[in-house]
């Protein structure tokens, strides 16, 4: 089923499903505030609206020979100062990876990341991060990416 999935870039065009699809992955996550939810679907909306045609984000849908959108993943790329192993200070920033639940387990979130992972090394970064879930956990490590020491506050 998945040969019938097309991965291409999102638009601004596709707002929609980007927020759609979102939403679906914090609700996977365990957000269910319908109230809360409702805001951050605006919020990304409005974001999503400003950054696309900006450049500051580049999503990736995963659509059916129909036309549904059943998946998606997105980067932006954060800069840092240049250190020893990044002189650049660019960092691809994964983020947004999700699927469908009747599409799961058919490689669709691997070829979104595919995806991703060629396009930013073709825009010459060579640092990628993300944060993994726990069921997304082993394509990330099948991918090569390693466990790092980053730690989080949160002010409220």
């Amino acid at each position: 089923m998945s040969d019938e999935i097309t991965i291409r870039p999102a638009t601004s065009a596709d707002v929609p499903e980007l927020v759609r699809l979102r939403r679906m992955m914090f609700e996977a996550m365990g957000a269910d505030d319908a109230r809360q939810l409702a805001a951050t679907d605006a919020a990304n909306a409005a974001y999503f609206s400003q950054a696309i045609p900006a450049g500051g984000f580049h999503g990736w849908l995963a659509v059916t020979a129909a036309g549904e959108a059943v998946g998606s993943g997105g980067v932006v790329i954060d800069r840092h100062p240049p250190g020893p192993n990044n002189l650049s200070g660019r960092v691809g920033y994964i983020m947004n990876l999700v699927t469908a639940p009747p599409y799961r387990r058919q490689g669709i979130a691997r070829r979104v990341m595919g995806a991703m992972i060629q396009w930013l090394v073709d825009h010459g970064i060579q640092v990628i991060a993300l944060h993994a879930s726990e069921v997304g956990r082993p394509l990330y490590e099948e991918l090569g990416f390693t466990p790092s020491n980053e730690m989080r506050l949160r002010i409220e």
